[in-house]
């Protein structure tokens, strides 16, 4: 017997045990016949799973998905005629009952070989019944305990199932129906039972030939006077039954004509579904053609490059014009893969101007995402505490990633800072756009500054004796380069604001060496420390005139709360901390212990 079994599509047979189907039954089916590659009654059969999907709250299955699975299998199975039996499962859980609203339904497809069965059936009744519940009457669920109850110790072909009640319901596998006096008779179904994919068709037809029909409440011994027998499901269409236990039926005209209209009704091209055949070789030319079509894409989709470089897309571009100019450069195999692409992804209009990396890691697709992003080119660069302006300059200008088209002197003209320059930009690590200017980071800088700036000030020590923002930022640069030790800045503030109120110079060795510029050769004799300079703070009280470097946020913060004592000097030790001292006597013993 050929035997095809499809689980989600696949050709297997093993089912997990955590399936609801395999825990309690929990799912639905359907016994469907196909003849000469037809799958009769589908639109019933159909209907009755969705109906019990929904009864269930089971998520159904596109139809679509059910037949090319079903006409898979049953070409797999090579069979003209073959019984088809599907089963939606709710699918998997761990034990319990309950379940997840979204849980992933399973969906089975088995077919196999057409049985051969016999001309007419005898009967006899079932050892077990039907128990009532309305919820499962009528749909095909997957719970059959009843029906193997009832097929236990049955010795007749089929066996008839009776309710609560001991009325007729149905046999094991299809429903029954009995001719009496020229009336139809079946049982209802509304408390228990299944209702067959050919149970309404048999009571259009048994209408269509005269005969009335009655839905009804049918005992045993009701069944048992009746003229005519005969059961039916999607497999064995119509048998006549012969005999009931002792009961024999010889009559069955009405039977007949009800059979051979549904034989001719079923024969109808609407009431059946062509399976259609998978083109094997069709197929094999489209893996084929795709796979060369995957091939070309892949080769197409390379950008070929030595080393990363910055690739420039002018202003105005169109993707025609990029993919030839990407092309002329060498760095694509195709111009018009790029042209279909951008078309592809309807990107072709979005195309933005600017300067682009390009890497190992990029392709004609990623490198056009970027451009209709505008993901341009993005380089850090970083503003050191304590520079000069001069020392920002050489390294913006010097930058590859930065334009630089004025010189030192128009630049800094340029820049929303006014003079005295230094100290007026924010040392941090700023991202930039590829091919941005010198100029914008200045100011971008400067902005951070005020910002800085005017928060300090804002969150001064409320005795600051300073008078504006403009003398904070001077002290912190004065601090900034005295030290780099951030616990001690806060106590060089202090002695700087100790001098300043009693009128000392603040005699800072780095406002000298700011003051020479260029002539400072990293170490200061005597004859420096009286270098003619309004920033020489050994020749001249109070503050220098402006910052002499940049600052960063502890310099600034102690400048605006320096820390209160006695000290009015302090020297650099080796290590890099400070010995502070309240008397001149006391700073020169530190100066001989440490300097000497």
């Amino acid at each position: 017997m050929n035997r095809i079994i499809l689980i989600n599509g696949k050709d297997q047979t093993k089912l997990s045990v955590f399936n609801r189907l395999v825990q309690f039954g929990d799912g639905l089916f359907e016994t469907c016949l196909v003849v000469d590659h037809k799958l009769i009654l589908a639109e019933a059969h159909f209907k009755r799973l969705e109906k019990g999907a929904k009864r269930l709250k089971i998520s159904p299955i596109a139809r679509s998905v059910w037949i090319k699975e079903i006409a898979k299998a049953v070409f797999m199975a090579k069979l003209d005629n073959a019984v088809v039996k599907i089963i939606l499962s709710r699918g998997e859980t761990f034990r319990g009952y309950g379940y997840d609203k979204s849980i992933t339904p399973t969906r089975i497809v088995m077919v196999s070989k057409a049985p051969d069965l016999p001309k007419d059936y005898t009967l006899s009744l079932c050892d077990s019944g039907y128990a009532t519940n309305q919820m499962l009457s009528e749909v095909k669920h997957c719970n059959r305990l009843e029906q193997i109850l009832a097929r236990t110790n049955i010795k007749t072909q089929e066996c008839i199932m009776l309710d609560p009640q001991a009325q007729v319901v149905s046999v094991t596998q299809g429903n029954i129906f009995a001719i009496k006096n020229g009336v139809l008779l079946t049982p209802g179904l509304n408390e228990c039972g299944i209702e067959g994919t050919r149970r309404q068709v048999i009571i259009e037809l048994a209408r269509k030939l005269g005969l009335s029909v009655e839905i009804c409440r049918l005992s045993v011994a009701e069944l048992l006077a009746c003229d005519e027998i005969f059961i039916s499901n999607s497999v064995m269409g119509i048998k006549c039954i012969s005999q009931i236990n002792e009961q024999k039926y010889s009559q069955h005209q009405f039977t007949d004509q009800i059979l051979d209209s549904l034989n001719e009704h079923l024969s109808k091209p609407e009431n059946s579904i062509v399976l259609k055949p998978k083109k094997r070789f069709f197929k094999s030319w489209l893996i084929i053609a795709l796979s060369l079509l995957v091939a070309w894409s892949f080769w197409a989709n390379k950008i070929n490059m030595v080393k990363p470089f910055v690739y420039q897309l002018p202003q105005g571009a169109t993707i025609h014009s990029t993919a030839n100019s990407l092309k002329r450069y060498g760095l694509v195999n195709s111009a018009q893969f790029v042209v279909w692409t951008a078309k592809l992804l309807r990107i072709d209009g979005e195309l933005k101007s600017g300067h682009y990396d390009v890497n190992s890691n990029t392709s004609v697709l990623s490198l056009l995402n970027d451009f209709s992003k505008a993901q341009v080119a993005t380089r850090k660069i970083t503003l050191i505490e304590g520079q000069t302006i001069q020392e920002y300059y050489q390294l913006l200008s010097q930058n590859p990633a930065l334009t630089s088209k004025l010189s030192f002197e128009k630049v800094f003209r340029k820049t929303t800072a006014k003079a005295p320059y230094d100290g007026k930009f924010w040392p941090d690590t700023y991202q930039i756009n590829y091919a941005d200017s010198v100029l914008s980071v200045l100011n971008r800088s400067h902005a951070l500054l005020q910002e800085k700036l005017s928060k300090a000030w804002n969150d001064k020590a409320e005795d600051l004796l300073l008078k504006n923002a403009d003398q904070a930022l001077i002290l912190a640069s004065l601090i900034e380069k005295e030290t780099a030790n951030d616990a001690e800045k806060s106590k060089i503030a202090g002695v700087f604001m100790n001098r300043l109120k009693v009128g000392m110079r603040l005699q800072t060795d780095p406002t000298v060496a700011y003051a020479l510029g260029d002539a400072y050769t990293g170490k200061l004799n005597k004859k420096d420390l009286w270098f003619k300079s309004p920033y020489n703070t050994y020749r001249h009280k109070g503050l220098p005139p402006g910052a002499i470097g940049s600052v960063g946020l502890e310099s600034l913060r102690a400048a605006t709360h320096p820390l209160k004592s006695d000290y009015l000097y302090f020297v650099a030790k080796k290590d890099g901390t400070h010995a502070f001292a309240k008397t001149y006597k006391q700073h020169l013993i530190n100066i001989k212990k440490y300097l000497k």
